[in-house]
């Protein structure tokens, strides 16, 4: 048998491991019903925070009342269990709570906070009672304290290094989320096991393992055909009633590809068919990159209306293209897919190109790495000579999108700005070479540019407006996250 004193340093690494794995996986299992935003995240720092504080103060009020090791194990045996019956528990609440509001601001920022505190706060809680409960069980003398302590924030807190990176590169790309928690769970169990001394609760642990069969999905719904976990995040593959697919990248208020078998142009309300024009305004072009590959939807119109095309596609998850392989006809196309970060690929690329379309979004936010001056600068560098720079923005009049502009502006001379119709999302076309025309506009696309004719404005630098820089690309996020939650407070609650 395990020494007691070892016993409680072992307790004090897991229990550190834990708290640090569940606050990670806590992130991954809302994100699909309520995204990843700035307000998610606070609200799952926050309670977690609060709960530790909380669970600080009890363990060594607790503690110094019943320094009991009884009583310390069947603490972190509840705590185990709670975690093990996290992902049953949360496929019946978190659709509720993800519907259960007017508008999607109201669900992204009080959903959250409810789910968060109903699921996490009480083991979380637990959790923090165990280092001051470690170190009354552990010292027992007082010239020692010190040292002993210190020893014992040092493990837990190594304990909550690992419990950063397992999670992230092990346990959720190799088990998902689901079965994390379930793991974590009959860790917890399994250790309570040893610290009571108690077989059946050994027994328990290992019977326990039958529920990774029975785990449920992190998003469940009747559209739903398909869904899968990278370290990337959350991808699902949604089919309406026409049989239109639609991919999703952490939660479904968003689309990042969509496919169509019948038509590439799908329908007039999605931007893709209109960014299909885009190279009918280059003389002669030759290559595209894209950056922001998803599903493959603009290299399927691509092959389509210009066959003789070379197409580079710029992916940073390779699951996504697995799962666009599998259900969004992605094997039919013509493309060179590269796996990589695309600012990373920008960077290091000398390959020179006639169109670059950036389309990259997380879940509904563009990366701040891919809005700001030095960027586009990069892209620039690029560029064939008269090639043009192409960036979809989803965003209504904003101070976002005005400051995404001038940045833009400052690099390249001439700039057009496109709303798209019936849309949120804003066409921006950049070239060094002067004016936009059209030439050889493929039969299919002939409204589509006498729309984006009519509508286009030009945007100039403006030394009055700031511009989003490397330096500061928290101001890229905060503004994103204004202008998201202010359309979210007019949107009905709707997933596709």
């Amino acid at each position: 048998m395990i020494k007691p004193q070892k016993l409680y340093l072992i307790s004090a690494f897991l229990c550190g491991l834990a708290v640090m794995a569940v606050e990670m996986s806590a992130s991954r299992l809302l994100a699909p019903y309520f995204g990843n935003s700035l307000y998610v995240w606070t609200n799952v720092i926050g309670l977690v925070m609060t709960a530790l504080a909380v669970g600080y103060y009890l363990g060594g009020k607790i503690a110094d009342l019943r320094p009991n090791a009884n009583l310390y194990f069947l603490l972190i045996l509840v705590t185990g269990a709670w975690i093990l019956f996290i992902p049953f528990v949360a496929g019946l609440i978190l659709p509720i709570l993800s519907t259960g509001f007017s508008n999607l601001y109201t669900v992204t920022l009080a959903g959250s906070f409810i789910s968060v505190f109903v699921l996490f706060i009480v083991p979380l809680l637990l959790l923090g009672m165990i280092v001051p409960f470690t170190v009354k069980l552990y010292v027992h003398d007082l010239p020692t304290l010190g040292s002993a302590s210190g020893t014992i924030s040092t493990i837990s807190t190594i304990g909550s290094l690992v419990g950063t990176f397992l999670p992230a590169f092990v346990l959720i790309p190799f088990l998902g989320t689901m079965r994390t928690f379930i793991f974590l769970g009959i860790l917890l169990i399994l250790l309570s096991a040893l610290g009571l001394k108690n077989k059946w609760l050994l027994v328990f642990g290992v019977v326990a393992s039958l529920l990774f069969f029975l785990t449920p999905k992190v998003f469940a719904g009747e559209s739903l055909i398909a869904s899968d976990e990278s370290p990337y995040g959350f991808i699902s593959v949604t089919e309406d009633a026409v049989g239109i697919r639609r991919l999703h990248v952490e939660n479904q208020i968003g689309t990042q590809s969509i496919y169509d078998p019948n038509d590439s142009l799908v329908s007039d309300r999605y931007y893709y068919g209109y960014f299909a024009v885009l190279p009918a305004m280059i003389e002669d072009p030759k290559n595209i990159l894209i950056l922001g590959h998803a599903g493959g939807t603009f290299t399927r119109l691509y092959n389509e209306y210009y066959p003789g095309l070379s197409v580079t596609g710029v992916e940073i998850d390779p699951a996504v293209t697995r799962m666009s392989k599998e259900y969004m006809g992605l094997s039919d196309l013509v493309v060179n897919i590269v796996h990589a970060d695309a600012r990373t690929y920008v960077l290091n690329s000398d390959e020179k190109y006639d169109l670059i379309l950036v389309d990259a979004y997380h879940s509904a936010s563009i990366p701040a790495h891919l809005a700001t001056n030095e960027f586009f600068d990069l892209c620039k560098n690029l560029l064939n000579e008269g090639g043009i720079l192409a960036v979809n923005v989803a965003s209504s009049e904003s101070e976002f999108l005005s400051i995404f502009e001038n940045s833009l502006a400052q690099s390249f001379s001439n700039i057009l700005s496109v709303q798209i119709p019936s849309s949120f999302n804003t066409m921006l076309v950049a070239s060094s070479s002067y004016g936009f025309s059209f030439d050889n506009v493929p039969h299919g696309l002939m409204e589509r540019a006498e729309y984006i004719e009519k509508n286009r404005i030009s945007v100039a630098y403006d030394s009055a407006l700031p511009i989003f820089t490397d330096d500061k690309l928290s101001q890229v996020e905060l503004l994103n996250e204004d202008m998201f939650f202010k359309l979210l407070q007019t949107q009905e609650v709707h997933y596709n």
